[in-house]
């Protein structure tokens, strides 16, 4: 509105210098009603200072606007940093697990390895030990057998003694 108005007051101004009439004597001269023009250049300082109020308050919102939407950018901005920052927490906490779980996981299978090693060893001295066992076993069930024919070949005469050994 204050716009027209201004735009209405210049326009009045023009008309009142066309209008005006030549001074005498002169065809570039004119006489202006003095107190008409001061009044108009008075109305148009008026929508000027109108205009003037009205673009410095719309100067001091838009500066409440930016001001409120640099806040608002911060504030998402701190907010983005802080989920990111809780991300890569995240992510490295998961790093440390998967790391700590493979290092266990190497850990179990070496010492099952090495259990089932000794193991192997053991069953393998058992088993030897067994086999030695046995073998001095035989050898004794060997050797007192023979000491039993020994011992019994006086008595027994040939003839008894082949059938036996045949069978």
């Amino acid at each position: 509105m204050a716009k027209t108005d201004i735009f209405e007051y210049v326009t009045e101004l023009e008309e009142e210098i066309q209008e005006s009439r030549y001074a005498k004597l002169s065809k570039s001269m004119k006489v202006i009603e003095e107190k008409i023009v001061l009044e108009i250049i008075e109305d148009i300082k008026g929508a000027l200072h109108e205009e003037l109020d009205a673009s410095i308050k719309i100067m001091a919102e838009r500066d409440q606007i930016i001001a409120a939407a640099e806040t608002q950018a911060a504030d998402i901005l701190k907010k983005a940093r802080r989920e990111a920052d809780a991300m890569m927490k995240k992510e490295e906490i998961y790093k440390q697990a998967n790391a700590k779980a493979t290092a266990l996981l190497e850990s179990s299978r070496q010492n099952a390895q090495t259990i089932r090693k000794r193991a192997n060893q053991y069953a393998e001295e058992v088993f030897e030990d067994l086999e030695k066992y046995y073998q001095e076993s035989i050898e004794l069930i060997k050797l007192n057998k023979s000491r039993l024919y020994k011992k019994s070949e006086p008595t027994i005469s040939t003839r008894e003694r082949e059938p036996q050994e045949e069978i």
